[in-house]
This record gives structure tokens, C-alpha cells and sequence, in this order.
């Protein structure tokens, strides 16, 4: 294993939306689906460290390397799972992504909150208890 020779905790928090925000996630699409993030994520040496796929939107927990710009990243995750989902899961149906997505960055003291806010999203969304900053995006670009 090759030492790394830079420190880094670069966690990121991505939301982004079904175009047009139709409910294109569906049960039978949603393991899948969160299978292909995680693989993807794994391809470009990232961790995901928590992914959930509601009907018209997703959440990625994500730890990055330096060498990876976040923009460059979510791009690259975005593509494959929709291109693994259209080709592999669902070609009937087409799963296309909004063209932005909102982004937080996190300090490794908040993860665990945020891994419990990604885990338990259907409950916030039937509650409306969903965080302002990531879901205000969500409506806003989605």
C-alpha cells in the first residue's frame, strides 16, 4: 500500500435532483441505484460513506481525496449511475439527472449527524423536518 503524503478530511455532503424532479427512483431501481454510487465512488478511490435514493432526489456522504475536485467528482457519479440504471436496471425507463446539485462540506466531528440525517430521509420528508440549507437547494435548482 503506497503512503499517502498528504493529511486530508475532505467530507462532502451532495443532493441532487431527478430532472425535473419527476419520481423516476423507484423501489425496484433504488438498490440498485445506490449500488452504483458506491461502486463509482469506489472506481475514483473516494469513500462513500453513506448514499440514500429517494423517488426524486439523492443524498451522498463522501469522503474525496486532494487530487479530486468535487465538481469533477459528482459529475463523474452522476453520469455512471444514471448510465448503470438506464442500461443495466431500467432501459424502459429513462433516469436523467438535474444539470446542478448543492454541496456542503462537513468537519469529520459531524459526520455522524449527517449519516443519520442521509439514513432516515423519508421520515424528515413525511415529517418536513429536512434540513433548510440542502432542501431549499433542492427546490430551488430541482
Amino acid at each position: 500500500m503506497p503512503k499517502r503524503h498528504v493529511f486530508h478530511q475532505l467530507y462532502y455532503h451532495f443532493v441532487w435532483s431527478t430532472k425535473d424532479r419527476e419520481r423516476l427512483v423507484t423501489a425496484d431501481i433504488q438498490p440498485g441505484l445506490v449500488q452504483f454510487i458506491r461502486d463509482k465512488c469506489t472506481e475514483l478511490e473516494a469513500r462513500a460513506i453513506e448514499v440514500n435514493a429517494q423517488s426524486e432526489h439523492v443524498h451522498l456522504l463522501v469522503e474525496l481525496l486532494p487530487k479530486h475536485a468535487p465538481a469533477e467528482a459528482i459529475g463523474q457519479v452522476k453520469g455512471a449511475s444514471a448510465y448503470r440504471v438506464n442500461h443495466e436496471l431500467s432501459p424502459a425507463r429513462r433516469l436523467g439527472w438535474q444539470e446542478g446539485y448543492g454541496v456542503v462540506t462537513l468537519r469529520k466531528g459531524e459526520l455522524k449527524d449527517a449519516v443519520a440525517y442521509v439514513r432516515d430521509q423519508e421520515r424528515r420528508h413525511r415529517e418536513r423536518k429536512v434540513s433548510e440549507v440542502l432542501e431549499t437547494f433542492e427546490m430551488l435548482v430541482g
